[in-house]
């Protein structure tokens, strides 16, 4: 299988990360690319001028973007340069790696400039991950009971602590929603305000709200509040909204909940397993893993009958477990109504892996077998090309490969 140029250099990109030239650093600040914006996971020894993401753009136009995973050591990475030209080029070793690509940074939007009438800056309260993605994410930590191996969420939050809710609303663990909520949906909905104007989501935009866990015996809480949020802005982001609202959640103990989020606004609800097999969940997962599997697994099923075949959603970390059960367990859900996606594996501040990303022979066969489950079950791949920045769910669909 032949992936197309672009296609191709994003595989080579989630598979061996990519470094920028001193150059390519300068470029990006003078071209106002998007740098880090720590909302939950950033890149090993990353420095705030780091570009985030990158448009990888093919000879037919089509347009893709692609996280910039930092390099993992274990083969040469995807080097980011300025042409004489004074474009941006691609290389790995001596051989060049964007030959029928247009590539170029994604810009900071606009609204992360913009001031609300409390002075909090609006990327407070929201943000953008790869290019129309709306990331609402009210606090950036995580009080799972014991964080996955791979996720940097809480080295990343203490490094920028400006969240929304901030450690002001906590107490003992518990958050003080009731004292928060008013202003922080007043400021939320300022801020949304502010996106909508934006060139970035002048097309669509996805709206995701995302967070990380509250404590084990909290997570009704956790879906209550997402309630307050999706009520408050739904009306809001209707007109420019793909999906409706997009909650990203570990699930509520109480089902009825998942109605309750239906009834809020939530068109779509995502219990990310992570990793989809013991004894690789449990290795890698233990805070989801106490938990337990089932009980994920149990309430995907569940929200099938609540928000309709296609729209309860799970994602994972690819390269954490042998690709061929993964796809066993993709098909399963898939036929329970399940849609299924993956992220590659890449390497984070904070992560404790002792794992590499996989191969690009592993990805491409990875995601052009869950493109055929998603064929046969009618489902679409998540979000689009422009959104999904570290899965190339999106490629394969559009069929950007020849066999």
């Amino acid at each position: 299988m032949i992936l197309l140029p672009e296609t191709d250099l994003k595989a080579e990109i989630l598979t061996r990360g990519v470094v920028f030239t001193p150059a390519a650093i300068d470029y990006a600040v003078q071209s106002g690319a998007k740098g880090q914006n720590l909302a939950y996971n950033a890149p090993k020894g990353f420095a705030k001028e780091r570009p985030q993401e990158l448009f990888l753009e093919g000879e037919d136009g089509y347009r893709t973007v692609v996280s910039c995973v930092s390099a993992h050591g274990k083969s040469d990475p995807v080097t980011v340069d300025v042409s004489a030209l004074g474009k941006l080029i691609c290389h790995i070793g001596d051989r060049s790696a964007s030959e029928g690509v247009t590539v170029s940074f994604v810009k900071e939007p606009e609204y992360y400039a913009q001031r609300l009438s409390n002075g909090d800056l609006a990327q407070k309260y929201i943000s953008a991950c790869g290019y129309d993605e709306l990331n609402i994410i009210p606090w950036k930590g995580c009080l799972i009971s014991n964080v996955c191996r791979f996720c940097g969420v809480n080295k990343v939050a203490v490094k920028n602590p400006s969240d929304a809710l901030h450690a002001a609303h906590f107490q003992r663990g518990v958050l003080r929603w009731e004292d928060a909520r008013v202003p922080y949906l007043a400021s939320l909905s300022e801020s949304i305000d502010f996106a909508l104007q934006s060139e970035c989501y002048s097309e669509h935009m996805h709206v995701i709200l995302i967070s990380g866990n509250l404590p084990d015996d909290q997570l009704d809480l956790q879906a209550d509040i997402y309630c307050d949020i999706a009520s408050h802005i739904d009306n809001q982001i209707a007109q420019k909204s793909t999906e409706g609202i997009i909650a990203v959640i570990t699930p509520p103990h109480d089902l009825a909940r998942l109605d309750k989020l239906k009834q809020a606004g939530v068109g779509i609800v995502v219990f990310n397993l992570e990793v989809g097999n013991d004894p690789w969940f449990s290795k890698y997962c233990p805070g989801k893993s106490a938990l337990g599997r089932d009980f994920f697994i149990d309430r995907l099923k569940h929200a099938v009958a609540v928000f309709g075949r296609g729209k309860s959603w799970t994602n994972f970390v690819l390269g954490l477990e042998p690709v061929d059960e993964l796809l066993e367990l993709c098909e399963e859900l898939a036929g329970h109504g399940v849609v299924s996606s993956a992220n590659v594996l890449h390497m984070d501040e904070g992560s404790r892996l002792d794992c590499a990303p996989p191969s690009k022979d592993t990805v491409i066969k990875f995601f052009h077998t869950l493109s055929e489950i998603n064929r046969r079950h009618g489902f679409d791949a998540f979000y689009c090309a422009k959104a999904l920045r570290t899965s190339l769910s999106n490629e394969f669909q559009d069929g950007r490969f020849v066999l």
